[in-house]
């Protein structure tokens, strides 16, 4: 059974106004474990089996036809939700020296808080996705948002570490991470707040704790001050599901629903939502090297949090503020990617659509990653090996060489997440970008633990230089999938591109 696309036109008795009595059915497809909503009617004289669809291309409950304010505010409400819990991974990371002072206790164990708060967002989403299929997109926000706000707030009260850990873990839990499924300039506000936020959090976080008397209990108090706003706003949200905003629409005409005893259970549905991405970031070939690539990558981000700190107080007496600001050469990268993508996909990739008349094979999605895949190592070597930070060394050397990781991570990412969603496509591109998720936010949980070690024990130079050779090793990953990536799509196990 074919998901509905949004944009698929339906013949006119889709808009038939006269209807009476119809009947309207959830179908889900066991066979795929596919959780897209399928609301169908029945027709009363010729129980034909229809798409109930919108009642005309005008249709004023179609979010496509909403006035551009209003389309530009829900997109604005999850776009900055993302935004303030991504930043919530790293505010934090300023206060560590307060924290480990308050508790007596190690740099390990104060950075749990990060590393928990952080490998929630592997969780949450896996169970608000599908949830958000059956409920429809606003009430997940409604439910999310008090919960970011409850949890966070009772870490941010504490005065045990247990319970800060506790609630830091749980408020992460709560992330509704959207994919969009519109490419273009909106879509970009999504794409950039996993990487704005991380990078930005320990800048913000050491301004905003220096400004409130080095507390640290503010670093966690600003996520919710940034969410202040879209809670305000949130209350006002309406729906943006089609599926969910027809199916009350029908309940409100009074359409007798059937079907609903005997659907799909619900935890049988999140279920396989939850099982579709972990085996697909396991043993799908495309997708498990893709994610370990881009997941090594946005982890590297996470060991910054530890390695900027020893580096830079240890080497140029830096306090928090000052390396907070280190941090900028990262976010000057991350616009060099986004200039970077637009140009090979308004150049290389627009003219191979031209020449195929639409039907371009996935590979040429990864242009940007074959790019991005030697400014990595670039980056990494510049900072830790060829320019080893030392007094000697002017500091603004190894800021610089943020630039080029910065650029290279984000570059890599929008390539890889691009190609995995046009070659899994419509009915498992979610999941491949969901497992994709996963690996890279469970290894951004983990790199922040054991970073200073590894600095303390192999020295700053040598250190680094193992994530720089690891991300040497690297390289051919995207340059063999645009090789040999035809050849491994017909190996899948799921459906793929024939392109």
């Amino acid at each position: 059974m074919a998901m509905v696309d949004d944009e698929l036109v339906h013949q006119n008795e889709s808009y038939d106004t006269s209807r009476t009595l119809i009947e309207t059915n959830i179908a889900i497809d066991e066979k795929d474990g596919h959780l897209d909503e399928l609301v169908v009617q029945t027709h009363p004289q010729t129980g034909q089996t229809i798409t109930l669809d919108w009642d005309e291309p005008g249709d004023v409950d179609n979010p496509h036809n909403w006035p551009a304010w209003k389309k530009i505010v829900h997109s604005a409400i999850p776009a900055v939700f993302g935004f303030a819990l991504t930043i919530g991974t790293s505010t934090f990371v300023a206060g560590l020296p307060y924290v480990m002072l308050q508790f007596n206790i190690s740099r390990t164990v104060a950075i749990l808080p990060v590393s928990l708060y952080t490998l929630g967002f592997t969780i949450g989403p896996l169970v608000a996705a599908p949830l958000s299929e059956l409920y429809g997109r606003r009430i997940i926000y409604w439910s999310n948002l008090p919960m970011l706000v409850i949890f966070n707030a009772i870490a941010a009260a504490s005065d045990n570490i247990v319970v800060l850990i506790i609630f830091r873990f749980l408020a992460g839990t709560v992330v509704d991470l959207w994919n969009p499924k519109s490419a273009g300039r909106v879509a970009l506000t999504y794409i950039l707040a996993p990487f704005l936020g991380p990078s930005l959090g320990p800048l913000v976080g050491a301004y905003v704790i220096a400004q409130y008397n080095n507390n640290w209990k503010f670093s966690i108090w600003i996520i919710l001050f940034i969410c202040a706003p879209v809670g305000i706003v949130m209350v006002f949200m309406k729906e943006t599901s089609k599926s969910r905003i027809l199916y009350l629409r029908a309940k409100k005409r009074g359409e007798k629903i059937i079907g609903e005893k005997d659907e799909v259970p619900v935890m049988k549905k999140i279920g396989i939502a939850m099982l579709r991405p972990l085996h697909m970031c396991t043993v799908e070939p495309l997708a498990f090297f893709l994610s370990v690539y881009t997941g090594f990558n946005f982890a590297m981000i996470f060991s910054f949090f530890g390695s900027y700190n020893y580096v830079y107080n240890t080497v140029y007496h830096f306090n928090e503020k000052q390396i907070g600001l280190t941090f900028i050469g990262l976010v000057v990268g991350f616009l060099f990617a986004l200039m970077t993508f637009g140009f090979f996909d308004a150049t290389r990739y627009r003219k191979e659509m031209a020449r195929t008349n639409g039907r371009v094979a996935p590979e040429h999605r990864l242009y940007a990653a074959m790019f991005g895949s030697f400014l990595l190592p670039i980056g990494l070597f510049w900072k830790w090996f060829a320019w080893t930070p030392r007094k000697s060394v002017h500091w603004i050397v190894p800021v610089l060489a943020g630039v080029p990781f910065g650029w290279g991570t984000l570059a890599v990412f929008l390539g890889s997440i691009t190609y995995l969603v046009d070659t899994y496509q419509v009915a498992n591109g979610a999941s491949a970008v969901a497992g994709n998720g996963i690996l890279r936010f469970a290894l951004g949980a983990v790199f922040p633990l054991f970073t200073i070690q590894m600095y303390e024990r192999l020295g700053i130079h040598w250190a680094g230089s193992i994530f720089a050779f690891i991300s040497l090793v690297m390289i051919p990953v995207p340059w063999i999938f645009f090789w040999k990536g035809k050849e491994l799509r017909k190996k899948s196990r799921y459906e793929t591109s024939d392109f």
